[in-house]
């Protein structure tokens, strides 16, 4: 099975004990199915990405080919997005194990979303999620507007699919 670059979803999801995180059967299937390797790391704002390993790889060949290990802002800006990288084996029952350094991060305790975001999966702590983005309908229509107004065929699609 050929694995998707364009994850969906939104799932509410525990941890158990020991910070395993068993992956949702439908984000399971999207990632490429079973046995697998997936890539972890830090997202922007206080959550984690999940790649699997050909998008992880497609992503960081496009990276090194647009930054100057020369320039001191192109460095820092490597060191950011590989900050907390992680290879991470998904057992046999569909889960992973979540390190510690990474949970902190993103605040991860028992309760947590797992949001497919277009390119990436994202895993947030439940209450920053909820707290974390307002459902606006006016906010969420002028951003819309403001990034991709510009462009008839996008807005139009993005409508399309909303509705």
């Amino acid at each position: 099975m050929t694995p998707r670059f364009n994850y969906h979803g939104e799932y509410s999801c525990k941890l158990d004990a020991k910070g395993r995180l068993k992956l949702p059967a439908g984000l399971v299937e999207q990632l490429g199915g079973m046995p697998m390797e997936i890539i972890m790391n830090r997202g922007v704002e206080d959550c984690l990405r999940i790649f699997s390993s050909n998008a992880w790889e497609q992503k960081t060949k496009e990276l090194i080919n647009r930054l100057n290990p020369n320039n001191s802002k192109h460095r820092t800006l490597a060191r950011y997005i590989n900050r907390g990288v992680t290879k991470l084996s998904v057992d046999s029952n569909g889960r992973i194990l979540i390190p510690k350094t990474l949970m902190e991060f993103a605040g991860l305790e028992k309760e947590v979303i797992v949001n497919g975001n277009l390119s990436e999966i994202e895993i947030w702590s439940k209450d920053r999620y909820e707290n974390g983005l307002e459902w606006d309908q006016e906010a969420y229509s002028s951003l819309l507007d403001e990034v991709l107004g510009d462009d008839d065929t996008i807005s139009d699609g993005l409508e399309q699919l909303l509705r």
